[in-house]
């Protein structure tokens, strides 16, 4: 097993020819082109099979073809050649070459040939000696790329072949690539509708981090004008609407890809005043019924905002409710829908509204005024500019809204849903109140009443319905014709990730198990106590309780059945030896030791003693096979210096699947679903004592080797037990 894992684990960098230092040299790197090389070189060697002429025959068999315009034949006696000599840089450069000589005879042909074009270039480029060689096959490498139309590659190519060395011809093919494909800019945008506007300048590539643009950008009248620069954008902020710009952009700005702008760019920007439109201050659909209601429409550059209200009863809610409809922005199609199947339009007329230019203003549209009584249901208000030049009417700003002093909370539980009726204004729980739970097709599961406590309760079975019959939505009725309501399907709050999740209770018993204290230490006993009680907290007598202590490794340490000693309590004494393992224990409850835990806790043990002894453990041997044993030394003393003598060893052995092997980092080994093996420790027995210099030699066998495609590592745990009992492990 060991020899085949070995025969098929080739890392990129050996499969190149190179060591890991010398592919860490190289500056142009790209896991694509290192892929293909890999593939390219096996496909080579398929495609040469067996080669009997030496190098030499073959370079002369190549320029023989070459001579008489035969690519085709001397591209394979180069592939003969690569075949036979990989390592040969130069090689490999010609054969990149060659394929531009060649014309394709599809365009499925000349995408194969120019892929193949740039990996030879590039495997030319990971094994040249020098860097004149490395210059020469970056270039072809560029221009296999370009053709290609990976652009940004290809820049980044010939750019590292000039660093190496200036030749005219690839000068001339950079610049001008570079001035079509390279960093630039591309566009520029004026926000002029927000209320503080800015111009924005968009580029081909992500501008440099932590940089001070302040040099590459100047802005007349101003000598340090606000930036913000963010992926490919570039910002100037704080401008005033109603006035021209003169911004300049200098060649320069920096980039990520090493590249600057290549050159200067004037721009004469103005900003415009801000488009007339409206907005709505909140999503928030509960008006409260006391104090001010009114509802807050702010508004840019108009005098006047055309107003439609509609109203959707409380036996067509339902649908509104849980599609996707409420709460989002509606447009004018959806609205004359809504309007004709679904609601009724009950205002309609225009909101006068103060207008200073360019500056938000805030207007309230009197709800009590306008609409009077309100009758059950969720009310749609719409608002749009009036006049020439406003916002675009396909998406009208809405506001949906129902004015109620009742505030209603539901909460699932294994008994039912929980709701709770509780006054805005005051808090106070509101009683006598009448809560209909609603259906997913709108049919009245059940009807209750509010108790004193604001509290109703739907019992377990008209929670578990499916399909149509699936709690959907509460209404309540106050006794004051007060309403309001409650999606069931929208997404609840979830406070998991604040740290107040609470724990998953049982559907059934519940077990509170606890420890007298959290933390132990070995030899000592820890005294278990679990109570088990119902839904409601009534203890549950009678029947046995089995309790799984487990030891940090996750290895079932002991399973105790325990009956009742009265009002549903159990205790248990557990003894911890003296070689237990250090962390977190666990215990875990259950009333069916096939079903899932009713409960369960945790308790530490920690070493509080310090150390008085210290050993070294090692070993010769790098490799354990099935019933080859290894040697291991431990060689042990007193921190004050005396040998560890006749002091006793206990050991175990772990044999699991290795996370990586060394030298391949982040490649992993074996058949990907298979099965690990367990975390289980193996005792090691027979270990002997130190002798009188502290020294202790012995053999660990591995009985059986693991079935398994993955490389395995075996761990071995050696404790060395000084007389108090303490020991210390290694």
């Amino acid at each position: 097993m060991i020899g085949l894992l070995r025969a098929v684990t080739i890392c990129a960098a050996l499969a190149l020819g190179l060591t890991a230092a010398q592919a860490a040299d190289k500056s142009f790197k790209r896991d694509d082109l290192a892929d293909s090389a890999i593939k390219l070189e096996a496909q080579i060697k398929s495609e040469a099979g067996p080669v009997a002429k030496s190098s030499a025959t073959l370079r002369t068999d190549a320029d023989a073809a070459f001579r008489r315009n035969d690519y085709r034949t001397g591209l394979s006696v180069l592939g003969q050649i690569a075949a036979t000599t990989p390592d040969d840089a130069g090689n490999w450069l010609r054969l990149a070459k060659v394929i531009f000589q060649i014309s394709p005879k599809s365009s499925s042909e000349q995408t194969f040939l120019l892929e193949r074009a740039s990996t030879a270039a590039y495997i030319a480029y990971q094994r040249a000696g020098n860097p004149g060689e490395e210059a020469d096959a970056l270039a072809v490498l560029g221009k296999s790329l370009a053709e290609r139309k990976l652009w940004r590659p290809a820049l980044d190519a010939l750019r590292l072949s000039l660093d190496m060395r200036e030749v005219a011809d690839v000068r001339g093919q950079y610049e001008k690539m570079r001035d079509e494909h390279g960093f630039r800019l591309l566009d520029y945008t004026v926000d002029s509708d927000s209320a503080s506007p800015r111009a924005c300048f968009q580029f081909s590539e992500e501008l440099a981090k932590r940089t001070d643009f302040a040099p590459f950008l100047a802005l007349a009248g101003q000598d340090k004008p606000a930036l913000s620069a963010e992926g490919k954008q570039l910002c100037v902020d704080g401008l005033k609407h109603g006035e021209r710009y003169n911004i300049n952009l200098r060649a320069g700005l920096p980039s990520t890809v090493k590249e600057g702008l290549p050159k200067s760019a004037e721009f004469n920007i103005y900003v415009r005043d801000r488009k007339p439109f409206v907005r709505f201050t909140s999503r928030a659909y509960v008006l409260p019924r006391t104090g001010q209601r009114g509802i807050p429409v702010v508004s840019v550059n108009t005098p006047a905002v055309n107003i439609n209200v509609f109203r959707i009863g409380d036996r067509n809610l339902i649908n509104t409710v849980v599609d996707s409809d409420f709460q989002r922005t509606l447009s004018t199609y959806q609205l004359s829908d809504l309007g004709d199947q679904r609601g009724v339009k009950v205002w309609s007329g225009e909101l006068a509204t103060a207008m200073t230019l360019n500056q938000d203003v805030t207007t309230a549209f009197p709800v009590d005024q306008a609409l009077g009584e309100l009758q059950p249901g969720v009310y749609v208000m719409t608002a749009a500019a009036k006049g020439p030049g406003s916002d675009d009417e396909s998406q009208l700003a809405t506001q949906w809204f129902i004015v109620s002093d009742l505030g209603v909370s539901a909460y699932s539980g294994n008994d039912g849903i929980h709701v709770f009726v509780n006054s805005l204004a005051s808090t106070d729980p509101v009683g006598k109140a009448e809560v209909w739970l609603v259906a997913r097709n709108n049919e009245i599961l059940a009807t209750r009443k509010t108790d004193d406590s604001g509290h109703v309760l739907f019992e377990a079975g008209l929670a578990r319905g499916e399909g149509g019959l699936s709690p959907a939505m509460l209404t309540v009725t106050g006794e004051k014709a007060d309403y309001a309501f409650l999606s069931l399907k929208s997404s609840a709050f979830d406070l998991s990730d604040r740290g107040v999740s609470g724990r998953a209770v049982p559907a059934g018993a519940d077990a509170f198990v606890y420890a007298e204290r959290g933390v132990y230490r070995s030899s000592e006993t820890v005294y278990l106590t679990a109570l088990l009680r119902d839904g409601q907290g009534n203890a549950v007598t009678g029947g046995p309780m089995t309790l799984v202590i487990e030891r940090p490794d996750g290895v079932e340490f002991r399973r105790a059945v325990l009956a009742d000693q009265g009002a549903g309590g159990r205790t248990l004494a557990l003894p911890l030896n003296s070689a237990v393992p250090t962390g977190t224990w666990r215990v875990r409850a259950f009333t069916d030791p096939k079903g899932s835990s009713v409960g369960e806790t945790t308790f530490l043990v920690e070493d509080y003693v310090p150390d008085r002894i210290e050993f070294d453990l090692s070993t010769k041997d790098k490799l354990i096979k099935a019933n080859a044993p290894v040697e291991l030394k431990a060689d042990g003393h007193f921190l004050y210096g005396a040998p560890a003598s006749g002091l006793q060893l206990e050991g175990d052995m772990l044999v699991a699947p290795a996370s990586e092997r060394p030298g391949f980092a982040g490649y992993q080994f074996g058949v990907d679903d298979e099965e690990t093996s367990s975390n289980e420790r193996t005792p090691l027995e027979n270990l002997p004592e130190a002798d009188a210099n502290g020294v202790a030699t012995f053999p660990v066998t591995l009985d059986k080797q693991p079935a398994s495609t993955r490389p395995q590592e075996a761990q071995i745990f050696i404790r060395m037990v000084e007389t108090g009992g303490r020991a210390v492990e290694r």
